[in-house]
């Protein structure tokens, strides 16, 4: 089966206007993913890494997900079913409510498009909604990242200066964070 119908099959955990957000599934580690984890652009802002990525290591990952305790979901284009991306709740602490937000849209065509606020809003939703949260937070150095978070009304915390090299140069990474009940759907 293809991807995109594969895609088709798969149930939808969260919905935007043009996204589905649904579960990781081994069928995900796919090449077009595989090319994501290897792109120097994809990449940009997590650092160099030390080796490439492999399909074993893909694999893995995906399979690692369940006994991680993570929300973890595949960014589905709901006109096209394509697999653009990920995003994840990590290291969710439930005695204290909180968790880090992380995204990777891995298709560079689909790049400054939205997309990227879209999927914050509907896992934000999410988890102070139904999950019950009380902050999540995140740092990154990507200003398209940090662009829609702050229009989001996510909270500046805090820099770590020159905390990552990028493209020969140091930056900094943004830290931030949001309270649900500072949340507002709305925006």
């Amino acid at each position: 089966m293809d991807t995109k119908a594969a895609n088709a099959l798969s149930p939808a955990f969260l919905t935007t206007e043009r996204l589905t957000l649904r579960a990781l599934e081994p069928a995900d580690a796919s090449a077009r993913y595989l090319a994501w984890l290897n792109d120097p652009d994809v990449l940009r802002f997590r650092g160099p890494k030390a080796f490439p990525s492999n399909y074993e290591s893909l694999k893995a990952f995906i399979a690692s997900i369940p006994g991680r305790g993570d929300l973890v979901l595949a960014i589905i284009r709901r006109d096209t079913g394509e697999h653009i991306g990920n995003v994840a709740l990590n290291t969710i602490l439930w005695v204290h409510r909180s968790a880090e937000l992380s995204i990777m849209i891995g298709e560079k065509s689909c790049w400054g498009k939205g997309y990227g606020r879209e999927i914050i809003r509907a896992v934000t939703k999410h988890a102070f909604g139904s999950m019950g949260l009380n902050r999540l937070w995140a740092e990154s150095p990507n200003p398209g990242f940090n662009a829609a978070v702050k229009a989001l009304g996510w909270k500046h915390e805090g820099t770590k200066r020159q905390a990552l090299l990028v493209d020969g140069a140091f930056v900094d990474i943004a830290c931030w964070g949001l309270l649900a009940a500072e949340f507002n759907p709305a925006l």
